[in-house]
C-alpha cells in the first residue's frame, strides 16, 4: 500500500538553506524578535489513485509567508531557488506589507509521486 509522503520536512530543510532567515516555522511566533522569518503552510490533495485505490500522486501546495524589516526581494529569489531544487514551482508571489513590517507571500505547487518521491508539475 502506498501512503501519502509528507513533504513538510523537505520544505523545512530547503528553507533552512536560506542563511538570512532567522526563523523557519509552521506557526506564527508570539513575538517578532527573529527577523526575517518564513512561516510555511501546506495543503495536500489526492492527484491520482492507482487501481487498488491507493494515492499514487499527491498534489501539494506550499505557502511561505516571508516577514522582515527591509526589502525581501533577494530572499524571495533565494526561496524560489531552493524550493525549485526539489521540484516545486512558484505559481504566485504577493506583497502584503503591514506598517513597518514587510511581508511577501509565495505560493508553490508540485505533484509528488508517493512511490518514487519525484516531484512533477
Amino acid at each position: 500500500m502506498t501512503e501519502r509522503y509528507n513533504i513538510k520536512s523537505d520544505i523545512v530543510t530547503q528553507l533552512k538553506k536560506v542563511a538570512e532567515l532567522k526563523l523557519v516555522s509552521a506557526e506564527y511566533p508570539n513575538t517578532w524578535s527573529q527577523m526575517p522569518a518564513a512561516i510555511y503552510s501546506t495543503k495536500a490533495k489526492p492527484h491520482k489513485k492507482d487501481i487498488s485505490d491507493n494515492e499514487a500522486l499527491t498534489e501539494w501546495t506550499v505557502k511561505v509567508d516571508l516577514y522582515g524589516n527591509k526589502s525581501l526581494s533577494e530572499m524571495q529569489s533565494e526561496i524560489i531557488k531552493v524550493l525549485k531544487e526539489i521540484g516545486f514551482k512558484n505559481i504566485a508571489s504577493d506583497d502584503g506589507n503591514q506598517d513597518a513590517l514587510k511581508r511577501s507571500i509565495l505560493t508553490f505547487r508540485g505533484v509528488v509521486d508517493n512511490r518514487t518521491l519525484f516531484v512533477y508539475q
